[in-house]
């Protein structure tokens, strides 16, 4: 009665939206200059790439404004470099909101650095992480090969364009990022169980006791920063009072559905595929325990040929015998149980093309992450 009296939901609730709509979680940005963009033929033509490439007669994407046509392949091409002073020990990431199309992932980009293709960037990944070798404060070549979507149903889609905003390099403040993971994943618990379960009550005291710690006065400075440490202890110490966790273990891996020739063509199901596969190898690289499952054994061998150089296990890691079938040949999971490979794939004698072998990925230490919540069944294709 007391959190419904003083509407303790939908305060955290708007709380938490503050934190994210502020974009709170960069401690600091730096803007990226705005893309330069070219339309390509179709989705399999080798984009022009890297460092020296003349894009003088391709035309400008400002922030704030539409661009592109659906059912469109194009590459967008700027630069970025980490500013002097920034804290080489917290996580630095690209940050590329390109635009909603409105279904699916779309648009979906694969990004290029200094030629190499390295990550994903869709609208459910918005965000990733560099490493220290472009982190250096040099200028480094960005080119994303753009697909731009659906858009829709309808003959005329609904929106005339990709609204593109800001796209920054951007230091994340870990603490306040585990912080907010923790309180989002509370509250969520808190408002769906019965009102009768103790443990909400518990749960509601322990966000109302966090977040008037947590200084989100404006204007938004140092303070708020400084304050995580001591609302983040109070947040688990409330949590810890709800009572200890259910004697359950749930284990899950990460499937990409990814339908072949369905509402696109076969040149964009390859190039999904090496975009969903870069995306894997980057969240693999931030979590150890986390497994991924792709039941099609041809979509390997395309990103076998399409991307040698990214699965090359020679280059990347040790190879293993086999993967575990995680399905029969034409079959759709969208899950399967744990196993000890991190590469799953299925076993096909239908499919005699499909020659991948499959690797155990590396697992360094994770120096930041794009959620911080390590739910290892999470993956969209």
């Amino acid at each position: 009665m007391y959190h419904k009296t003083h509407w303790t939901v939908d305060k955290i609730r708007r709380r938490l939206e503050l934190i994210e709509d502020e974009q709170l979680i960069y401690r600091r940005t730096a803007d990226l200059p705005p893309f330069r963009w070219t339309a390509l033929p179709d989705p399999m033509t080798l984009p022009p790439l890297g460092a020296g490439l003349d894009t003088s007669d391709w035309a400008t994407i400002e922030p704030g404004t539409y661009w592109g046509q659906r059912f469109s392949s194009y590459i967008l091409s700027t630069t970025f470099q980490t500013p002097a002073g920034w804290d080489k020990d917290s996580p630095i990431a690209l940050y590329l909101p390109l635009g909603i199309a409105g279904d699916f992932s779309h648009p979906e980009s694969l990004a290029y650095i200094d030629g190499e293709p390295y990550a994903a960037a869709d609208r459910h990944h918005q965000e990733f992480l560099l490493p220290a070798k472009w982190c250096d404060g040099k200028p480094h070549q960005l080119d994303l090969h753009t697909w731009t979507g659906l858009w829709g149903e309808k003959p005329v889609p609904d929106i005339g364009g990709l609204f593109m905003k800001t796209c920054k390099v951007v230091q994340i403040d870990q603490p306040l990022r585990d912080f907010v993971v923790t309180a989002r994943v509370a509250l969520e618990t808190a408002e769906i169980i019965d009102d009768n379960n103790v443990a909400k009550g518990y749960l509601l005291n322990a966000l109302d006791d966090a977040f008037k710690i947590l200084d989100t006065r404006e204007p938004f400075g140092d303070d708020i920063y400084a304050s995580v440490p001591a609302a983040h202890a109070a947040l688990k110490a409330g949590i810890a009072k709800a009572g200890p966790p259910l004697d359950v273990e749930v284990i899950g891996t990460g499937h990409a559905h990814i339908d072949v020739a369905w509402l696109w063509t076969l040149g964009v199901t390859r190039r999904k595929a090496g975009r969903t596969f870069h995306t894997v190898m980057r969240l693999m690289e931030q979590f150890p325990f986390y497994h991924f499952t792709q039941s099609q054994p041809q979509l390997y061998d395309y990103v076998r040929q399409d991307y040698p150089d990214s699965l090359n296990p020679s280059k990347r890691a040790s190879p293993t015998s086999a993967g575990n079938p995680s399905a029969a040949c034409g079959s759709r999971p969208t899950a399967t149980s744990a196993a000890p490979n991190r590469w799953h794939a299925s076993s096909c004698s239908a499919a005699p093309s499909s020659s991948t072998t499959l690797v155990k990925m590396p697992t360094p230490k994770c120096s930041g992450c794009l959620t911080s919540l390590a739910m290892p069944g999470i993956c969209h294709s």
